[in-house]
C-alpha cells in the first residue's frame, strides 16, 4: 500500500498526534465523499458481487462482503489513514484511538515511530469494525486527557450520542493545554456543523471526505 505524508490534506507535523476513530455503527454507513471514495465504492460493490457469484457458497459470500464494506465510511478512513501512517517519519510520537460505546486504545503512551510501530497501529486500524454506539464524548476527553499529547485527528460522522453543544462545553473546559483538535466529516450524513466548531474552537483543521 502506498504511502503519504498528509492525511485529507492535513500535513504530517512535528507534534504528538493521537488519531481518534469513530467506529460506531453509523461508520458502516456508505461514505458518498471524494469521487476517489466514490469510484472505490462502485469498484468494490461490483467485485464483491463478481466474487460472491463466481466462488459461490458461504465462502463465495464472505468475501464478497469483505470486499463491499470496503466503500463504507469506516473503509474510507482504512484507505487513507493507513497510508498516512505508514508515511510517519522515524522518530514521530503518534497513537491511535478508537470509540465507540467505550474507548479502544491502540495502546496507553505514545509509540515512536518505526516500521515496528507503524505496523502494528495499522494493524489496529484495519481490523477495526464497526458497531455499537456513539460515545465522542469520551473518545475526545480520553484522548485530551492522554499524557504528552498534542494534537489529535477526530475521524467520524459527526453524530454524538450526547447533545453536540455539550460535547463542545466538555470539550473546552477540558482542553485546558491547547490541543488542537482537527476534525474529518464522512457521509452525506455528516453534523458538519459539530465538526466544524469543534475543529474551530481548538485551532484545528475541519475537512470533509468529500474534498
Amino acid at each position: 500500500m502506498k504511502t503519504s505524508d498528509e492525511f485529507y490534506d492535513i500535513k504530517t507535523s512535528e507534534l504528538n498526534t493521537l488519531y481518534l476513530i469513530d467506529i460506531s455503527g453509523s461508520m458502516e454507513g456508505i461514505d458518498e465523499g471524494s469521487v476517489e471514495d466514490q469510484v472505490m465504492r462502485e469498484v468494490g460493490n461490483t467485485a464483491g458481487s463478481k466474487v460472491s457469484k463466481a466462488i459461490g457458497g458461504k465462502i463465495g459470500s464472505i468475501l464478497g462482503k469483505q470486499v463491499t464494506k470496503e466503500a463504507t465510511k469506516l473503509g474510507a478512513v482504512k484507505r487513507n489513514l493507513i497510508p498516512a501512517i505508514k508515511g510517519l517519519p522515524d522518530g514521530k510520537k503518534f497513537l491511535v484511538f478508537a470509540f465507540n460505546n467505550s474507548v479502544t486504545k491502540q495502546a496507553n503512551a505514545f509509540k515512536v515511530a518505526d516500521n515496528m510501530a507503524r505496523t502494528s497501529a495499522n494493524l489496529f486500524v484495519k481490523n477495526l469494525t464497526a458497531q455499537g454506539g456513539t460515545d465522542t464524548l469520551q473518545g475526545l476527553l480520553q484522548a485530551i486527557a492522554t499524557e504528552d499529547v498534542q494534537e489529535i485527528v477526530l475521524m467520524s460522522d459527526g453524530l454524538p450520542n450526547d447533545n453536540p453543544n455539550t460535547v463542545l462545553e466538555e470539550v473546552k473546559k477540558r482542553n485546558t493545554n491547547d490541543v488542537i483538535i482537527h476534525t474529518i466529516a464522512f457521509g452525506e450524513d455528516a453534523d458538519l456543523n459539530f465538526m466544524q466548531t469543534l475543529a474551530e474552537e481548538n485551532n484545528g483543521t475541519f475537512i470533509t471526505s468529500k474534498m
